[in-house]
């Protein structure tokens, strides 16, 4: 799931909600061939105050989706929207972002998944948009591009250069190619048919990382000719705040160390190597830990050869926590 957010309320989005029964979605142009999509909207939650602007934002769409699954991972009365289209599931209580997900995927009744944060915020023709540009066929992903809003002045549009529809998905995602390119395929972004999960099930593991990335990679492992689409258009809000991972004070870089060897063990040591010197010495960083960083800037080397963008990165970053520390200790004295 998303960082986590007090409100994705964005102001734009106009007041209107979907409580009749929506009639099935049909690709644009199908004639007598047309495709019907059934849309379930899935969103894992905790129970966040932004959750209630999440939902309303999927039944706002100018496609409306056939029902919104709102998984309930925590001992908590969502503030939900009154909606026949909204269903709420209900895991047994903290089994992760991960296991909600799938039970989200295995409670929805449509033949399309479209996957949503609790903390996001979609605008108003992302499915109309996103379903327009869906090949026929059960073989597919559509992603789009999203607004970063990290509060720090206006919203950054990412990524800057979009995936291509047979590119290399872990290259694209982890290969540092341009500061602040926010190359993601982000999970509030995803639309697939849910015979694909079927085929290649997500993972349920509690406390796993990078669920939809590894997804990704595995279903075109799976299907190496399965087209990946992300629309230009930027469709998604995306809240990111002191929730995330990077941010979160825990130093989980050992456990991104480990992913990245294990998981990335069949890419070019650029790819291993620009990843180790982001993902784990982001969250060391975030938790003020030099010994992560030290660790993380080891496996890099011993396990691949990162790119000079990512040497740039790192350095940069330990340089500016080394200072934080030294100003916080004259402080002391």
């Amino acid at each position: 799931m998303g960082p986590a957010a007090e409100s994705a309320a964005v102001p734009h989005q106009r007041p209107r909600l979907c409580d009749a029964e929506p009639e099935p979605v049909r690709r644009p142009g199908g004639g007598e061939h047309a495709v019907t999509y059934d849309v379930s909207v899935v969103i894992p939650t905790i129970g966040r105050a932004s959750l209630r602007a999440a939902v309303e934002s999927a039944l706002r769409q100018t496609l409306p989706p056939k029902e919104v699954v709102v998984v309930v991972d925590a001992d908590c009365e969502p503030d939900l929207p009154d909606s026949a289209a909204v269903r709420v599931v209900r895991t047994s209580g903290g089994v992760g972002a991960s296991m909600a997900k799938h039970v989200g995927i295995q409670a929805a009744t449509g033949n399309v998944i479209a996957l949503l944060d609790d903390d996001d915020v979609w605008r108003d023709d992302k499915l109309e948009v996103q379903l327009a540009a869906a090949p026929p066929g059960d073989r597919w992903v559509v992603a789009c591009r999203f607004y970063v809003h990290d509060g720090d002045g206006e919203p950054i549009v990412g990524p800057r250069t979009p995936i291509t529809r047979h590119e290399r998905i872990a290259p694209f995602l982890f290969e540092l190619r341009q500061q602040r390119a926010f190359n993601m395929v982000q999970t509030s972004t995803l639309v697939f048919p849910a015979a694909l999960t079927q085929a290649v099930p997500m993972s349920v593991a509690a406390g796993s990382i990078h669920d939809d990335p590894k997804w990704l990679i595995e279903v075109r492992r799976a299907f190496p000719d399965l087209p990946i689409i992300q629309v230009p258009a930027p469709l998604v809000d995306v809240i990111w705040t002191s929730g995330s991972l990077s941010r979160s004070g825990v130093d989980k870089s050992q456990e991104l160390i480990d992913w990245g060897i294990r998981e990335l063990a069949d890419e070019s040591k650029r790819v291993r190597g620009d990843y180790l010197l982001t993902s784990p010495v982001g969250s060391a960083l975030g938790a003020g830990s030099l010994r992560g960083v030290g660790r993380s800037v080891a496996a890099a080397v011993r396990c691949g050869r990162p790119g000079p963008r990512a040497w740039a990165s790192v350095t940069k970053s330990t340089v500016k926590l080394g200072v934080g520390r030294l100003r916080a200790l004259r402080s002391r004295r």
